[in-house]
């Protein structure tokens, strides 16, 4: 029986290992997107291959006809959405670090941890604040683009893949807490024995 046990907990640290390794790969992704900001609106470089209909998944806004930025930005304008675009790539990079960090914990069976429930509470953290910077980047990336535009305007938008996102993280967020009471609870039987 604890031959049972220990085999599957050797898998379960095997697939926690190779999933750490595995978050690299869209860590590196976008870590390779920070700089496609900054060749869109400076250079109107579009995507390099990681984005469609002209315009990149690593951008928070969506481009529409009205605004043309072909004919040039100011470079305030194009620092501006540079930076704020280059910001929700990174902390996003962050959140999946802290995810692969808490699969390393857990490939060493470090299941029940502070450090452990610290990445857990710090993934879910960080996507949310990436999903909420993304719901309110749209409107100033859109007013700051459009400035010099005959019609200047912002756009605002909230769709089912922010509020799925928002759930998600948030319900992270809970595992990491309930994780960190489980390990308390545990640490608190250690101690007693």
């Amino acid at each position: 029986m604890n031959t049972d046990i220990a085999k599957n907990q050797t898998r379960l640290n095997q697939y926690c290992k190779l999933m750490s390794v595995l978050i690299l790969i869209p860590i590196l992704c976008m870590l390779i997107g920070t700089i496609l900001p900054l060749l869109f609106y400076f250079f109107d470089k579009n995507n390099i291959g990681f984005g469609s209909d002209g315009y990149s998944f690593f951008m928070s806004t969506t481009m529409d006809d009205s605004i043309d930025i072909s004919t040039g930005l100011n470079f305030w304008q194009a620092a501006l959405a540079t930076l704020i675009d280059t910001g929700r790539i990174v902390i996003l990079i962050y959140a999946f670090n802290q995810l692969r960090l808490m699969l390393v914990n857990f490939a060493q069976a470090d299941y029940f941890s502070v450090k452990s429930t610290k990445y857990c509470y710090n993934f879910g953290k960080f996507l949310v604040i990436w999903a909420v910077m993304g719901v309110l980047s749209e409107p100033v990336i859109t007013a700051i683009l459009s400035y010099n535009q005959p019609e200047r305007y912002f756009t605002v938008a909230f769709t089912s893949e922010d509020f799925m996102t928002l759930l998600l993280a948030i319900s992270i967020m809970l595992v990491g807490q309930i994780l960190k009471k489980a390990s308390q609870i545990a640490e608190e039987n250690r101690q007693f024995i």
